[in-house]
């Protein structure tokens, strides 16, 4: 038996079926179009014989109506000469004796059945006498057509006119005229005899009691002269023009011609024959449509019997067709069936009751290992290791019994390896053959599937166990008890098997707090309000030693009543304590400072957003505090930020004494502090509040280091006069808070519009002056220093100034503090050295004298860790020699970080710049400071200077200032000398050099150079 069936016997069979597929389609289409063919010709044929038999129908009967009509004229012109000609007749007409006339006009007529009346006109055309009537009222033909040709031509034997009406009986009347001469052959008259239609009418009636025909009578002229039926437009109508008249004129007797639908709406076929002997022809039609009435109904009964031949064929060859391509479709199935069983994944063996193999599929032969061949000489207990002769008959005798038997054995291949499979016997009885048709699946891989789920089910139960997830079953009528895994007794702090479960002991150990939210989940899940395909809820839950811990489950309903309500619910439990720990601890993380324990920024948002919906809500007041410390930086930089954390933890616990509960304190980062004020009955008691806090920088702080002693300046915005939003009051709160730092800070400051101008103001600056370097708008000033012992210049100080693009020169007093604020100094510092050091050089290679330029630097800048190399690099990019620069640090500078500013002001004495310190006399400096900087010059502030000639006080001060400098070795310049008075003070004080508008007030680079080339000098 064979294993496959090749694909070309498959391919074969497909094509034999479509040849016989398009033979069938194609003899059907040969037949189809030689059924139309045939039909086609024998219609057409019995078409033309229809239309034959008709025409010499029409033939015959026209022969009929000429001979009719040749007779009727015939008597009539007898009639006619034969009144002539009588001597009774001529008498009458020679006496005029109309009774005469009359009465034997009147015996001819009845003699003569074809005519209705007779007449004598005379040549005047006046009716003498007529058989119809006696006496006439006068009546004339001379105008009728039939007496002026009669009068014309007298020698006309006849004439025939066309139908009319009698002028006497005005009946209508085919005239038929004859002239009367006198024995002299003159012209006296016409007698007029008045052929009856209806005479021609009783011919018509026999002919067309059963048939639609015309007769028509016409002259050899064309005129018709009458026609039948009657219809009065064809009377005298003009046919010559119709092509059976070109016949008649050569001569041809008869004939037939087809005349369209024309007068009555009727196609007609016509038969025509001269009436011989006379000027006249008659013709008969038939109605086409009549006459082929016959010919469609035959023709219709034929294309109807062929038409149900031509579909009962159709149905036949669909028929046909689709027994074919069910045949095919089969077929196919049948390939295929044998396909998938031939190399399908499960083997196929037939055996008989002897135990001979009779058939196996390729896939039986490859997983034993055996060829076709040799399978099919071998027996069933050949490949089966536990066969058992005896049993084999039990087999099957059950086989018979049940039909269908499945088992599990054991087969050997040909390499003597064994491997199970699943048996599905199934009994056949074919052609008196019993057969046992064993569909045979290896089921090794499933096997070895089942042992690795065991596997894996015991790794999963190790898995939860030490994953702390506890399984459970749990019937919800809370009655019966659960089934709850061992790990799912240790979480809840039982001994595995100890616990005893339910629903209800569940619902009562629940957190008080958690449980509705826990029984709303389950009620939830029930009702299908949840998103969630499954039972999920977050609780804290009673354990055995009775504390709470937070556990998650899991679950799905499993079971349902009849009415449709769950009744089992599995699923996992976990203990999430540790975590909720880690989460709680996260969002206090993310909403308070870790330092002082205040709520951030994001929290404070939050907390004055629905501050401010309150306060909208109940018409009241609000206010926002925005607290910064003074020289705060001065702290982290000299003692460290744990210092400076220190210090932000104490005023955090001072400030929670001050707040009341409903307020909001919040830390909203470095030194920064936000203090929002709920329900004020007055927006005056924030100024109180304002005044507490800043009694409170009173007392110390208490560091490792020692006591630190600080102040705050606050701003302070109140809802709803200063905004509605919460960024808006914050912002405006820091715009005060700024305005406070201005004011000499250590105090509090309401924001008002004008600060909001100022703080805008301040912006525009700060971000114009962020470009302003790279643009080029920074120009440096210079104001000549003047020795008061040579009234030369000895140097200059460089002063900075700023051409804004819009608002034109900018003050440094408005531009250096933001400058400051902003760290923009730095690099706007930088450029002031760098700048001054490149004009001084260049003045002194340009052959100008060597001058000290001095330039100011901040409190930021000596703090900056490569300053030194700025210098350095500042001059040897100009070439300047260090002696000639000279740097002004303030006294202040002395009270910060004393010990790293002795270490930067001593670097840079080692780089030869002279240090001069500006402003003395306003700061706290300490006279052991001034002595351990070894600065090399002292300038007295223009303060004390400006009122020396008036103030005893200052120039006291200007004295003692002018001695010490002395004393220390310090050379002493005076600031904003304005007047000769001042000059001659200080000259006689005797103060080493001089400053101010007196010489000269800060000028241009380009203006300073020309001074020195004209060598202005002070007139002492």
């Amino acid at each position: 038996m064979a294993n496959t069936l090749s694909n070309p016997e498959q391919e074969e069979s497909k094509d034999s079926l479509g040849r016989i597929r398009h033979v069938l389609v194609a003899v059907f289409i040969c037949v189809f179009v030689a059924t139309l063919v045939i039909q086609g010709i024998s219609i057409w044929r019995s078409y033309q014989a229809a239309l034959a038999k008709a025409e010499q129908e029409m033939l015959l009967l026209t022969r009929a109506f000429e001979e009719h009509v040749g007779r009727t004229m015939e008597a009539t012109m007898f009639a006619l000469s034969t009144i002539e000609q009588d001597e009774v007749f001529q008498s009458c007409i020679a006496a005029k004796d109309t009774a005469c006339l009359h009465a034997y006009l009147q015996r001819v007529v009845v003699r003569y059945p074809q005519l209705s009346s007779m007449a004598f006109a005379l040549d005047s055309g006046e009716i003498a006498a007529s058989s119809a009537k006696h006496p006439l009222s006068k009546v004339n033909v001379f105008n009728t057509q039939f007496f002026r040709v009669a009068r014309s031509h007298p020698a006309t034997q006849y004439y025939i006119a066309e139908q009319q009406r009698d002028p006497i009986t005005q009946q209508d009347i085919v005239p038929f005229v004859t002239a009367v001469v006198d024995k002299k052959t003159s012209f006296s008259g016409v007698i007029i005899a008045g052929l009856n239609p209806e005479y021609f009418q009783k011919f018509y009636n026999s002919m067309a009691n059963s048939k639609n025909i015309v007769i028509r009578l016409f002259r050899d002229d064309g005129i018709s002269l009458a026609r039948y039926p009657f219809l009065a437009s064809e009377v005298g109508r003009d046919i010559s023009h119709q092509d059976f008249f070109e016949r008649i004129a050569s001569g041809t007797e008869n004939g037939v011609f087809y005349e369209p639908a024309a007068l009555d709406q009727a196609a007609r076929i016509y038969g025509w024959h001269r009436v011989v002997g006379w000027p006249l022809g008659v013709s008969i039609g038939i109605d086409r449509d009549a006459v082929l009435a016959t010919w469609w109904r035959e023709t219709y009964i034929t294309l109807g019997i062929a038409l149900t031949l031509l579909l009962a064929g159709s149905a036949l060859l669909i028929y046909v067709l689709r027994q074919l391509t069910r045949l095919e479709r089969t077929e196919a199935d049948l390939y295929l069936t044998k396909v998938a069983i031939e190399n399908g994944a499960d083997m196929a063996i037939w055996l008989d009751p002897a135990g001979h193999i009779r058939y196996v599929n390729a896939t039986t032969c490859h997983r034993f290992g055996y060829s076709e061949h040799d399978l099919l000489a071998m027996r069933f207990r050949d490949i089966n290791p536990n066969f058992k002769p005896d049993s084999w008959p039990k087999f099957w005798h059950l086989l018979r019994q049940h039909r269908h038997l499945f088992d599990e054995i054991c087969l050997k291949t040909r390499t003597g390896e064994t491997f199970p499979c699943e048996v599905h016997s199934n009994y056949i009885l074919f052609k008196g053959q019993e057969y046992n048709c064993a569909v045979v699946r290896d089921i090794s891989e499933r096997r070895m599937q089942e042992e690795v789920i065991v596997k894996s089910e015991q790794q999963l139960r190790l898995a939860l166990e030490a994953s702390s997830t506890g399984l459970f079953d749990m019937p919800l009528d809370g009655r019966r008890t659960a089934i709850t895994s061992p790990e799912y007794d240790r979480l809840l702090g039982y001994e595995p098997g100890e616990l005893v479960e339910t629903f209800d002991k569940w619902k009562e150990q629940l957190h008080p707090i958690d449980k509705e939210q826990a029984v709303a989940a389950y009620r939830d899940y029930y009702a299908g309000h949840s998103a969630m395909r499954q039972f999920a809820v977050d609780f804290r839950r009673k354990i055995k030693r009775g504390e709470f811990r937070w556990f998650q489950t899991r679950g799905k309903f499993v079971d349902f009543d009849s009415r449709g309500k769950p009744s089992r619910l599995i699923g996992t439990m976990t203990d999430i304590t540790e975590r909720k720990e880690a989460q709680d601890r996260i969002t206090e993380l993310a909403n308070f400072d870790s330092v002082t324990g205040l709520a951030n920024r994001n929290l404070l948002r939050d907390e004055l957003r629905l501050a401010l919906a309150s306060a909208e809500k109940y018409n009241r007041k609000l206010a926002v505090l925005f607290l910064d410390l003074d020289r705060f930086k001065t702290i982290n930089d000299s003692l460290g930020h744990s210092a400076g954390d220190m210090v932000l933890s104490q005023l955090a616990t001072r400030l929670r004494q001050i707040v009341g509960k409903q307020d909001i304190l919040s830390r909203l980062g470095g030194d920064e502090f936000v203090l929002v004020l709920a329900d004020l009955p007055n927006p005056l008691i924030a100024g109180d509040v304002a005044d507490r806090i800043l009694s409170s920088f009173q007392q110390s702080f208490t560091l490792e280091a020692g006591n630190f002693a600080t102040s705050t300046s606050i701003g302070i915005s109140v809802f709803p006069d200063d905004g509605h939003d919460p960024d808006v009051l914050i912002k405006n709160a820091d715009v005060a808070m700024y305005q406070a730092k201005a004011n000499g800070r250590n105090n509090y400051q309401y924001f008002t519009a004008d600060m909001n101008a100022r703080a805008s103001e301040r912006l525009i600056l700060e971000t114009s002056m962020r470009q302003a370097l790279d643009n080029n708008e920074f120009e440096l000033y210079f104001q000549p220093q003047v020795s008061l012992d040579t009234g030369v210049v000895i140097g200059a100080e460089a002063l900075i100034r700023w051409h804004h693009p819009e608002k034109g020169l900018v003050s440094p007093v408005k531009f250096i503090p933001i400058a400051e604020e902003s760290r923009m100094i730095l690099p706007i510092g930088n450029w002031v050295m760098f700048e001054a050091c490149r004009l001084a050089a260049e003045w002194q290679r340009a052959g100008l004298p060597a001058i000290s330029i001095a330039i100011n630097m901040s409190p930021m800048q000596l703090h900056q860790a490569n300053l030194l190399q700025l210098i350095q690099s500042a001059l040897d990019q100009s070439g300047l020699d260090a002696k000639y620069l000279e740097i002004e640090v303030t006294e202040s500078v002395m009270m910060q970080e004393v010990e790293q500013v002795m270490l930067t002001l001593q670097g840079i004495k080692r780089l030869g710049v002279k240090l001069s310190l500006d402003d003395f006399g306003t700061g706290y400096s300490s006279l052991a400071y001034l002595k351990r900087f070894a600065f090399d010059k002292l300038k007295v502030d223009q303060s004390f200077v400006s009122d020396i000639g008036t103030d005893p006080n200052d120039a006291a001060i200007v004295m003692a200032i002018i001695g010490l400098g002395k004393t220390l070795g310090m050379s002493v310049l005076a600031e904003g000398v304005e007047t000769e008075a001042q000059l001659a003070f200080l000259r006689s004080a005797g103060t080493d050099s001089i400053q101010g508008y007196l010489f000269s007030q800060p000028i241009t680079a380009a203006q300073f150079e020309l001074m020195q080339i004209q060598k202005k000098s002070l007139t002492l």
